[in-house]
């Protein structure tokens, strides 16, 4: 930003061609030192013209005449760089074809493949999604995700559905309280969707056209990376354990008239208690705290009037609530 006494200078010199440091010190009232900081403000923004060098004489020049001098250089070097760009980019996408194979060829060998990055696992989970053909088969642990998730979810469920694909859900018994997990099967059930529910989802496993199993490795509580699974022999073994559980799972959208009186959260305590968990291991399973866990016994031993939990399993038996 050009100061006062460069400005006065700059208007000074447009009204008076030719003119000297001397003269322009008399006609504005600065000292000569003042008018050559001034002289070399403008000169160095290219709107001065200098003549002579004994005594030099100065020429204003225009703002446009003086932003090409200082501006074509940089633009020179501009489109350099976007040229060498280009080159380069040209040279490289060349290459790409060649990565993509060679990486699909090393993807395809192994018979499993670690992802570590959880966006690498999310994007081999849309492209196999996309490109399966004839059957998804899912089982999710763990709470049901929010809505906005569930709305980008089910658009992808029902193109796969309308393509003819067999696509078939394992949830946690606790998501049957999930409001956005209902409104999700509910959609999708409507299009030839299944899905049942079971009070323990051990894995988060992805089966895709019994070809390829993406399973969540899970070896801590933060572990997010998954296992891509292309051995013909272990996909054989977790679909049958995949159709194992889904035989022994509930109908998600089908309740049991028997058990009207609990809801899926008290359905899954009530199976831990009849099979002799602790409270401890029932409240992990079924992803709920254990002083709640407690209080669904609790409640429950009041219901069925027992005074132990082992009794309470017989009339539990007895009222058709297992």
């Amino acid at each position: 930003m050009l100061d006062q006494v460069s400005v006065e200078v700059y208007r000074y010199a447009v009204s008076h061609p030719g003119w000297t440091p001397a003269e322009a010190s008399d006609a504005l009232g600065y000292t000569t030192r003042a008018i050559d900081r001034a002289v070399d403000e403008l000169r160095s923004r290219c709107l001065l013209f200098v003549e002579g060098s004994e005594t030099p004489v100065y020429t204003a020049v225009s703002p446009d005449v003086a932003l090409a001098e200082l501006v074509d250089p940089d633009e020179r070097a501009l489109l350099e760089l976007r040229a060498r760009i280009g080159a380069k980019r040209r040279e490289l996408a060349g290459l790409v074809p060649t990565f993509t194979e060679a990486r699909r060829q090393v993807a395809a060998d192994a018979s499993v493949e670690v992802l570590e990055d959880p966006e690498q696992v999310q994007r081999v989970l849309i492209e196999y999604g996309r490109s399966a053909s004839e059957s998804v088969l899912i089982a999710r642990p763990g709470q049901g995700s929010n809505a906005n998730f569930q709305e980008e979810s089910v658009q992808k469920d029902l193109d796969l559905l309308r393509a003819g694909v067999r696509r078939q859900t394992l949830y946690h018994s606790s998501t049957r309280d999930h409001v956005p997990t209902c409104k999700a099967v509910e959609r999708i059930t409507e299009a030839g969707g299944e899905f049942r529910t079971l009070p323990y989802v051990p894995l988060r496993t992805l089966i895709f056209d019994d070809k390829v199993a993406v399973v969540a490795r899970q070896l801590h509580t933060y572990d997010r990376a998954g296992l891509v699974i292309r051995d013909p022999n272990l996909i054989g073994l977790f679909t049958k354990l995949f159709e194992f559980a889904w035989s022994l799972a509930e109908p998600f959208m089908e309740e049991d008239p028997s058990k009207a009186g609990l809801n899926s959260t008290q359905r899954s305590v009530l199976a831990g208690l009849a099979a002799g968990h602790s409270d401890e291991v029932i409240a992990r399973r079924v992803g709920i705290s254990v002083r709640t866990c407690r209080r669904h016994i609790a409640w429950m031993l009041e219901e069925l009037k027992a005074e132990s939990r082992f009794q309470a399993g017989i009339k539990a038996h007895k009222a058709g609530w297992i």
